[in-house]
């Protein structure tokens, strides 16, 4: 299910590009756009397209909503980022 109730499968992030889910995954870990920025050597403005695409991608509008679908995921388990 996804934070608003509905099906969604578990390959939901085979929607997003390499670089998203490199995003989704620091965002997950609770780091802030300057921080990722400076993780990845991207530019604060990069980061914040990447996660407003994120987000338009897998239905949600704030962060904590892709946060509590990334921890149902695959792709978290698969990159600890627990």
């Amino acid at each position: 299910m996804d934070v608003f109730g509905e099906s969604m499968s578990d390959d939901w992030s085979s929607v997003l590009s390499h670089r998203e889910r490199e995003v989704a995954l620091l965002v997950a870990r609770g780091l802030a756009n300057k921080e990722i920025a400076s993780e990845l050597g991207l530019s604060h403005g990069t980061v914040k397209l990447h996660v407003h695409s994120i987000f338009l991608k897998v239905g949600v509008h704030k962060r904590y909503m892709l946060i509590s679908l990334m921890r149902d995921s695959e792709i978290a388990e698969n990159a600890k980022w627990r």
